[in-house]
């Protein structure tokens, strides 16, 4: 197998110092003016060699790949979370690909959930920086925190809070748009509504929580419920209760809602309204009748490549929030006249 070729092979043959190859190979314009003769021979002779950068030496050497890794903790490509996670993907590409940055997919995995594990957290070294995309457990919260200490600079596609550790993030309005679609809601008359989340109280569903609190009142009631749980039983009595309005934190629960609805006999919004606070995480496209929030999430994307970037610029990074836009569906109405 033939040897690779190295920065001493290009420097004998390109007739310069190891130092010129160096700072051609990594971009650095200070210290020494390169002659453009000579930093395009030195181009050609590693073109010729074929030779490839070590990441990881450049990184010791101050140096940078121009590789960014992007990490995330739930397989992307399956039908079930593919349609979720794709416009992030597409964002971080479109960014990657108008900065020169190259882009690095970790997929290995020694069980269901991914982790920046030791081994993984060497294979971080290969690049400048990392984005991350999903939702890291208890433990997984614990590695990034560890990362975070040695050096390695990461951005999260989402709020995350960390134990003892600030996370540079990009995140969407979750707070203020759902506080703009709860006003919606009392505009059109409705009194009395209802907030139906996940079980997993996630850091996006604790701020469209607080977005709902903060318009609906810290008595309204707040439900965190399986989707088989939105039953007829279920809905019955919260529309006997005098409820008229439900914010429905994802699509998982706007199906239960609109299926036992139906069968039920009850028709939205003639006898309730509702409205979904994101897109669809089921992998199932959204419904255009629904009324819904409009995640930016191609917008994230372009945006965590950006953080990253300026933070691996040393340039003042703060954390980049994107606005929420509200699709007009036909799930939200007048409330219901009392006879």
């Amino acid at each position: 197998m033939p040897q690779r070729p190295t920065q001493k092979e290009i420097a004998r043959l390109a007739g310069v110092s190891q130092t010129v190859v160096s700072q051609v190979l990594n971009g650095h314009t200070t210290g020494t003016r390169i002659n453009p003769d000579t930093r395009a021979r030195v181009l050609q002779t590693i073109k010729e060699l074929g030779y490839v950068p070590n990441a990881a030496a450049r990184r010791l050497v101050g140096g940078r790949s121009s590789l960014i890794g992007v990490f995330t903790y739930e397989a992307v490509f399956p039908g079930s979370t593919r349609d979720f996670y794709a416009p992030f993907l597409e964002g971080i590409e479109e960014e990657a690909s108008r900065q020169g940055q190259d882009l690095l997919l970790h997929t290995s995995s020694t069980g269901s959930r991914r982790r920046l594990s030791e081994a993984s957290r060497t294979r971080l070294s290969l690049t400048d920086g990392t984005l991350l995309l999903g939702d890291p457990g208890e433990q997984e919260r614990q590695d990034l925190v560890e990362a975070l200490r040695g050096g390695h600079p990461l951005v999260f596609v989402g709020r995350r809070e960390l134990p003892g550790a600030d996370l540079p993030h990009v995140t969407a309005n979750y707070t203020e748009a759902t506080q703009e679609m709860t006003q919606r809601f009392l505009s059109l008359g409705h009194r009395q509504l209802m907030y139906l989340g996940r079980q997993e109280r996630t850091e996006s569903a604790a701020d469209r929580e607080q977005g709902f609190r903060a318009v609906a009142g810290s008595a309204a009631p707040v439900l965190r419920l399986l989707p088989e749980q939105v039953n007829d039983a279920f809905l019955r009595e919260v529309l006997t209760q005098g409820v008229t309005g439900f914010l429905v934190e994802n699509d998982a629960l706007m199906r239960a809602l609109d299926a036992t609805a139906m069968q039920g006999g009850f028709r939205s919004p003639d006898d309730f309204s509702s409205a979904v606070l994101g897109d669809a995480i089921t992998g199932q496209p959204d419904d255009p009748h629904w009324t819904r929030l409009r995640v930016p999430r191609v917008e994230m994307g372009r945006g965590a490549v950006e953080v990253l970037l300026r933070l691996l610029g040393n340039d003042p990074v703060q954390n980049a929030i994107f606005r929420c836009a509200i699709h007009e569906g036909i799930s939200l109405g007048p409330a219901p006249r009392v006879i």
